[in-house]
């Protein structure tokens, strides 16, 4: 670890202070500081992880609890100097205190970002474990309805939030058969009380879309706004059924060309329907008749989603 000298702010000679007590630590007792940090990084980790299992909840929320939990915070440094205050705790184990609490911080997004490859090893490595918990965390009983008839209109719906419940409604008051791949318990059980098809599960992997029929289904639609979880979803999906017309929801227009790229067919963002909902608004208020607003909502809509629409008809 680098540490410059060059200035005397205070927030440089903080940054001296925990280089400096960082490297005195490990060469004083490299040893205890390598114990704590297998304890902050590991230990405390691996309970978090069995609890989270223990509780029945998938491997993906399993790891990523686990993750945001493999530090320290900056609580420590008060405990650890009123532990020094009171006589409680030695000066060396404070310094070792704080040192594994930097240390922890410090790795703890790199640790995050790696909660993807960590589940891709362990089913790859420990298949029949993993494997056990998946079968183990869902929910019973697994659906009230029977598979789509053939040649019914079926629909897969990822996602059960304010945009999920309303395009959930409107498909089945239009005679369309939906189910629904949610990550909530509670959730699909309440689905599954209201006689509507639901699989829990993470919609990235592809068991949880074959056992939601995305196989046969005609339509996905896609109504979380996360964009990685978005194209995960979008790269299974193709692999299982490359003719699925495939609807997908963002955040923001910057993001649509990256799920047009994924393989979304038709793609529709908060910023995006926000702009249209207040052009609409201001034209009425205008006295604009219908057809001019559903002129210039078209235009509209064309302009911000050009770049998918131009996506979705090449690929058609």
């Amino acid at each position: 670890m680098h540490c410059r000298s060059a200035t005397h702010s205070p927030s440089s000679s903080l940054s001296r202070s925990g280089c400096s007590l960082i490297t005195d630590s490990l060469i004083q007792a490299p040893g205890l500081v390598l114990a704590t940090l297998a304890i902050i990084l590991v230990g405390k980790p691996l309970v978090a992880f069995c609890i989270v299992v223990f509780l029945k909840y998938p491997v993906k929320t399993a790891i990523s609890v686990a993750l945001v939990l493999s530090q320290i915070g900056e609580f420590s440094f008060i405990l650890a100097a009123m532990g020094a205050e009171l006589g409680i705790l030695p000066v060396q184990a404070q310094n070792i205190l704080v040192a594994a609490a930097i240390i922890s911080i410090t790795l703890n997004p790199l640790l995050f970002k790696s909660g993807g490859g960590i589940e891709r090893w362990l089913e790859r490595h420990t298949p029949v474990f993993t494997g056990y918990l998946r079968n183990r965390s869902r929910p019973l009983p697994e659906t009230p309805e029977e598979p789509p008839l053939p040649g019914t209109p079926h629909a897969v719906v990822v996602g059960y939030g304010p945009v999920g419940r309303t395009v959930t409604k409107l498909l089945r008051d239009n005679g369309i058969v939906v189910t629904v791949v949610e990550l909530n318990v509670q959730t699909v059980q309440t689905l599954h009380a209201h006689g509507i098809k639901a699989i829990y599960g993470d919609a990235t992997r592809i068991d949880t879309l074959r056992a939601a029929g995305v196989g046969t289904a005609g339509v996905l639609v896609i109504s979380i706004p996360d964009l990685r979880e978005g194209i995960g979803v979008l790269k299974e999906v193709r692999e299982l059924n490359p003719k699925i017309r495939i609807i997908a929801r963002t955040t923001y227009l910057s993001e649509q060309n990256e799920l047009a790229d994924a393989g979304a067919d038709d793609i529709f963002s908060d910023e995006g329907e926000m702009a249209l909902s207040v052009t609409e608004l201001i034209l009425r208020e205008s006295g604009a008749t219908p057809e001019q607003i559903d002129r210039e909502r078209r235009r509209v809509h064309e302009s911000l989603y050009r770049a998918s629409a131009r996506v979705g008809d090449e690929r058609g």
